[in-house]
């Protein structure tokens, strides 16, 4: 099965139009994928190169995928709902990592509410995660217990999550049943470390990112670090606050 979202997100909060862009949910066999559609379409156009020639592949794959946009997802999450476990893969600098989620992740109130979300008739949930609230819309019309991002755990797949200050927001555009099953593992070859660890990792990436460009000899100047720090203070409301 394969659902796509609209994600709109505000990694500014002083900014008030959120930023949007397309991410797909794809579930197979008890297992989930979340990423953006971007890097889908990349993942896609590269994997059906194979033969061709490494760099041929990797310039090919990056053009498609800037037919679909920018996107602020280099990140993909992996599920196992049924098992409570939750993966989340991404690169520190050039290497790949994963961290584990505690589990049970969400503790869900659902509420008695009912209303037609994307033409499926759905129900009211709420749950706090990340140091956020958040209302769900879930659908008992597709019987699995799936969302987009981390979110799963209701009797039906998740169409709609919001925070309550909607700074974060996914809707479901649509769902099909897609004839060929996607092969994925939570078990990866990339690391798995502490989630705090992975943070902190992270941000410290970030934080020396010119200084890294720097050392491998590309010229960076004094307002290229000004016009880069200023990009960073910008984000300063992350979906997770804790």
């Amino acid at each position: 099965m394969r659902a796509i979202y609209r994600f709109d997100y505000k990694l500014d909060s002083a900014v008030a139009t959120p930023k949007s862009e397309q991410t797909i949910l794809r579930i197979n066999n008890g297992t989930s994928c979340f990423r953006s559609k971007t890097q889908h379409v990349r993942d896609s156009v590269y994997t059906s190169l194979s033969g061709r020639p490494e760099k041929e592949r990797i310039q090919e794959s990056l053009y498609a995928g800037t037919k679909t946009g920018k996107t602020q997802i280099d990140y993909s999450i992996i599920k196992e709902a049924a098992k409570d476990k939750v993966f989340y893969h991404d690169k520190i600098r050039t290497v790949d990592y994963q961290y584990q989620e505690k589990a049970p992740l969400f503790h869900w109130k659902i509420m008695p509410v009912k209303k037609t979300v994307a033409g499926y008739e759905c129900q009211q949930a709420f749950t706090a995660f990340g140091g956020r609230t958040w209302e769900a819309w879930f659908t008992r019309d597709i019987p699995v217990s799936e969302g987009p991002y981390k979110f799963y755990g209701l009797p039906g797949l998740i169409v709609k999550v919001r925070d309550t200050h909607d700074n974060y927001v996914f809707e479901l555009l649509s769902f099909e049943s897609t004839p060929k099953p996607f092969t994925t593992s939570a078990t990866s070859s990339a690391p798995l470390i502490k989630k705090a660890k992975f943070k902190q990792a992270k941000l410290n990436d970030e934080q020396t990112f010119l200084d890294w460009m720097a050392s491998m000899g590309n010229y960076v100047s004094e307002n290229m670090r000004s016009t880069y720090a200023a990009k960073l203070k910008r984000r300063n409301n992350p979906l997770e606050l804790q």
